[in-house]
């Protein structure tokens, strides 16, 4: 049956002919879902390994697959490099100076030749400039370059948290995890450690572990410090100090803090996280390609940032379900050094391996490129379904590549290896040959297609600068707006989104309620130093100073008219009261809850954050505690859907400031983050000045009604909200980000959209099949009469010239019977061969209307699947009554700095 294209099947190129070194019409045509087993790609320099890549991943785009891509050289920044118009000022800030200079032109006149052949090459291919353009629009394209600045910055410290799904039932996936992140981080410092036999690996990976089991996220610092001084006393059966001495722990943190002290090292902290999902989804969903580019990295750090990729990488493949179908990519360029045959053993090695044996049943699919075939143990790789085999460099690259297609003939008894090595031996530029495990038909010559993405070779950082500038400028933006108090304390700008609680005792939340952050008791404030951990000047601890929160202040900065002053020995103390308040809280009844908020913020962070928001910079003259009270409501609701499996419970919080005796209460005005009840006080932490009373909050009477309102305001408005696809069956879950959702979405809608084309392509290769058949006996038919024709021809000449003959003998009657016989038996066989090949071209034109009416179906079946998956709705949850408990309700005092900024009297946030 003639292979005909699918939304599934990604376009490679054409047959090669080896014997006659050309081009046939044969187009090759590759099932996505053959990439769920993976790819290798081997080849050298300027055998094309380049643009066949490039071209996977072109028709992985073209289908909305997303890929993470891990780019040594450059090369693959290529993918951004698209130009349906085709025009030479398009092509001309991004070709190579030096080549025009070798061939002899100007930038101008190069750009125009280069346009003229991008032309005339996607033309040859068939390849019109819509696809191209809907290659730049199919995906977002980012390139990150960790520790520079050039590309979008990308921030390590997520793989350091702990994990969320807990650490319970999940032990021997995260002491691999453990294991690759320790190994990797020594390798920074150029220790090239062992799990278990190195006691610098097992006291590392035992820190992260006693933390993570307690979900404690840690920072570059905490390890460094806690290397120093472990938070456990034993390791095995020995003390800590029997196991690793102290000297020897402080020479490793020494090293440790070498890097973190390094100004460039900084650029590693800030940025993107390493979070796979948002690397790979938009937030609407739509797929993304997230580009490492490394090569201005050194070797130890090129093995660090990669084996945090393939980390978390297998991280997030185990939060999926199972799918037969390609649900992303992971390519990585130029394997040097990070897949290498035993003995040697780089931390990259081992999560490689276990993405190749596990990532299939998830619908991941590696593709491994290198240009040296002894980089790949081949060992690992017999379960790669698929290899591309390029021009190779030498009969030592030879003969490792059939070493390597020898493991995998193992499980793959119709490979002919004697064929393979015939075919590799002298292989043209650009063709490959393809040995595909799932396709029967065994080797075939490739030759590549044209790729869309002009390939210039590798891109420089300025170049990559100019690319992601807008993109950059976004990202910072957002990266000001959610950086946190306490890594600007630090310096660092570590995230301690959830902070443990110091007091083992207290109970744990009900099941499916997201708890807020709770307070890790009354820690002296961390010291702000100077590079590193180890620096001087280290700040004086402010024992009145809550920390372990990274909540962003929110409330904008208040001018308050009234007089301070400045001690210069404590810089705390504001002369005199301020107008409006008192040095006691108003007295109330005992009826009324009162409720103290710690005071997250000290008054240097509040300063730092006060300079962010309004991009000024403070001159700072003293500041003093203030609190501010407001109607503090914090209500809990449970929701329960059986359709949606929808079990959980969602705060309700309201600060509602000015609360009159009377009146309406705007609550969408209100909302504020939850608190956790463990963290607030019936006493003031701290000595301070007090705002007075609103009206409301006095009355007793009132505020009964309000609480009243409370429970009905949340039953009638605080519904849960869920993304919801009719067609697909498929529910959001409301912990899940829309983009995960959306991506869950268009991963079912594939899954059928692909059995939907399996069946279609059955069908019509079926009409096919018959149609092929009955070409083939006609055009056996028509030889048939043709050879029939030529006989009759003969005959005819033989019977006249035998009449003439007997003409002449005088037999006239027979000779001319017959020699009408003979010619009525000629035209009876012109007539067969005329109706042989008018049938003949019939079944033609069958086929190519098949053919046709084929790929219209494809087409609209994945259009239909398309729209499908874009058909999402709102499916709401709404909580019973019965299901609304009020936690807090009553006066809540609200910490500020009253301080002095610029000469003004301002309130900064200490919330």
């Amino acid at each position: 049956m003639p292979f005909i294209e699918a939304p599934t099947n990604f376009y490679l190129g054409r047959r090669y002919d080896s014997e006659s070194n050309r081009l046939t019409e044969d187009v090759v045509y590759y099932d996505s879902r053959d990439l769920t087993t993976h790819a290798i790609v081997v080849g050298m320099t300027g055998s094309g390994k380049t643009g066949l890549c490039i071209t996977l991943l072109e028709e992985a785009i073209l289908d909305n697959i997303p890929a993470i891509i891990i780019d040594p050289k450059g090369d693959i920044t290529n993918l951004l490099l698209t130009f349906p118009d085709l025009r030479p000022e398009d092509f001309q800030p991004w070709v190579n100076v030096d080549d025009a200079r070798r061939a002899g032109l100007d930038i101008p006149a190069f750009s125009a030749d280069i346009a003229q052949r991008w032309r005339d090459g996607l033309q040859s291919w068939s390849i019109v400039p819509d696809r191209v353009r809907w290659l730049q629009k199919a995906s977002e394209y980012s390139i990150y370059t960790p520790g520079s600045d050039a590309g979008l910055p990308i921030s390590i410290l997520a793989s350091l948290r702990a994990p969320r799904e807990g650490w319970v039932g999940n032990e021997e996936a995260l002491r691999e995890k453990i294991n690759g992140i320790t190994t990797a981080l020594l390798a920074l410092i150029g220790m090239n450690a062992t799990p278990v036999q190195d006691k610098e690996h097992v006291l590392i990976a035992n820190i992260f572990e006693y933390a993570w089991q307690q979900g404690i996220d840690l920072s570059l610092e905490d390890i460094i410090l806690q290397v120093q001084k472990p938070p456990f006393t034993k390791l095995g059966v020995f003390p800590i100090d029997d196991y690793m001495s102290e000297k020897l722990r402080y020479k490793l943190a020494m090293s440790l803090n070498n890097i973190i002290a390094s100004p460039s090292f900084q650029s590693w902290l800030q940025g993107q996280p390493l979070d796979i999902q948002s690397l790979l989804y938009q937030p609407n969903g739509r797929p993304r390609v997230s580009i490492f580019y490394i090569a201005h990295l050194s070797d130890p750090e090129r093995l660090f940032i990669i084996t945090l990729i393939l980390e978390n990488m297998i991280g997030w493949m185990r939060t999926l379900s199972g799918t037969t179908s390609l649900r992303a990519l992971l390519y990585i360029d130029e394997m040097f050094g990070y897949f290498p045959p035993y003995p040697r053993n780089p931390p990259t090695k081992e999560p490689i391996l276990r993405l190749i044996k596990q990532a299939r049943a998830f619908g991941i699919g590696l593709i491994l490129a290198t240009q040296n075939p002894g980089d790949l143990d081949y060992k690992g790789l017999s379960n790669a379904g698929t290899w591309f085999i390029g021009r190779l460099q030498s009969e030592n690259d030879k003969a490792k590549v059939m070493d390597g297609l020898r493991s995998l003939a193992s499980t793959q008894d119709e490979l002919s290896l004697r064929d393979v090595e015939t075919l590799i031996a002298d292989i043209a530029p650009r063709v490959f040959l393809m040995r595909n495990v799932h396709d029967d038909s065994g080797p075939v010559l490739v030759h590549t297609r044209w790729a869309m993405s002009y390939l210039r070779g590798p891109l420089t950082r300025q170049q990559v600068q100019i690319l992601m500038q807008g993109q950059r400028q976004q990202l910072m933006t957002q990266i000001a707006a959610n950086y946190t108090n306490y890594g600007q304390q630090t310096g660092f700008g570590q995230s301690r989104a959830n902070p443990p609680s110091t007091s083992g005792t207290q109970s744990a939340p009900p099941a499916g309620v997201n708890r807020p952050a709770t307070l890790p008791g009354m820690p002296a404030q961390p010291p702000a130093t100077l590079p590193g951990v180890f620096g001087a000047q280290t700040a004086a601890p402010n024992p009145n100073v809550q920390q372990g929160w990274t909540q962003q202040a929110t409330v904008t900065p208040s001018q308050v008219n009234f007089p301070v002053s400045q001690d210069s020995q404590r810089t705390t103390v504001v002369a005199g009261m301020p107008s409006g308040f008192s040095a006691n809280p108003q007295p109330i009844t005992s009826a009324i809850a009162q409720y103290y908020l710690p005071n997250r913020v000290t008054s240097q962070q509040a300063i730092a954050n006060w300079q962010q928001q309004t991009r000024q910079q403070a001159q700072f003259g003293g500041s003093t505690l203030v609190y501010q009270p407001v109607l503090l409501v914090q209500s809990i609701a449970r929701y329960s859907d059986k359709k949606a499996s929808v079990y959980t419970a969602r705060y309700h919080t309201y600060h509602v400031h000015d609360l009159q005796k009377a009146g309406i209460i705007h609550w969408e005005e209100y909302r504020a983050e939850p608190i956790d009840a463990r963290a607030l006080s019936g006493q003031p932490f701290q000595a301070a000045y007090y705002a007075d009373l609103a009206p409301g909050l006095t009355d007793d009477s009132r505020l009964s009604a309000v609480k009243r309102e409370v429970v009905d305001m949340i039953y009638n408005t605080g519904q849960l909200k869920l993304p919801f696809n009719p067609d697909l069956k498929v529910y959001g879950n409301p912990d899940m980000d829309y983009s995960q959702f959306q991506a869950q979405s268009q991963q079912v809608a594939r899954e059928q959209r692909d059995a939907e084309i399996d069946a279609l392509t059955a069908k019509y290769g079926g009409m096919l099949d018959k149609l092929e058949d009955k070409l083939k006996r006609k055009e056996a038919e028509l030889r048939g009469e043709e050879l029939e024709l030529k006989d009759r021809r003969r005959e005819e000449l033989y019977t006249t010239g035998e009449a003439l003959l007997s003409l002449f003998k005088g037999r006239t009657n027979y000779t001319l019977s017959r020699m009408s016989r003979s010619t009525r038996y000629r035209r009876q066989t012109k007539v067969d061969l005329s109706e042989s090949q008018q049938v003949i071209d019939e079944a033609e034109q069958q086929m190519i209307q098949v053919e046709e009416e084929y790929q219209s179906a494809a087409q609209a079946v994945n259009n239909k699947w398309a729209q499908i998956a874009a058909g999402t709705q709102e499916y709401v949850v709404s909580p019973l009554k019965k299901d609304i408990q009020i936690e807090l309700f009553g006066i809540g005092w609200v910490p500020y700095w009253y301080a002095l900024v610029n000469g003004q009297p301002t309130l900064l946030s200490a919330f």
